[in-house]
């Protein structure tokens, strides 16, 4: 297990969200392309995703909340524990 996918899971296992707003926390790049490399794909599961539209004076657009489904939770604490 990578250093990236050890910080998200425990970020996400935490209850946060992840988002192009708060990545830098767990210290990634590019939130949708390390989610779906570090967590969706290695371990079988699919994260829940929140529309984010935002508006202000310069344009408009939306980005993605990424949160751990609570049925996963137990699966990604275990792999987290397997593997310490």
């Amino acid at each position: 297990m990578s250093a990236i996918q050890k910080r998200i899971l425990r970020h996400l296992v935490n209850g946060n969200e992840l988002s192009i707003r708060n990545m830098f926390i767990v210290r990634i790049s590019n939130c949708s392309r390390e989610v779906r490399r570090q967590v969706e794909q290695p371990l079988g599961i699919q994260l829940h995703r929140e529309e984010i539209k935002w508006k202000d004076d310069l344009g408009s657009g939306y980005y993605f909340e990424y949160r751990l489904n609570p049925q996963d939770k137990e699966r990604v604490l275990e792999h987290l524990t397997n593997l310490k």
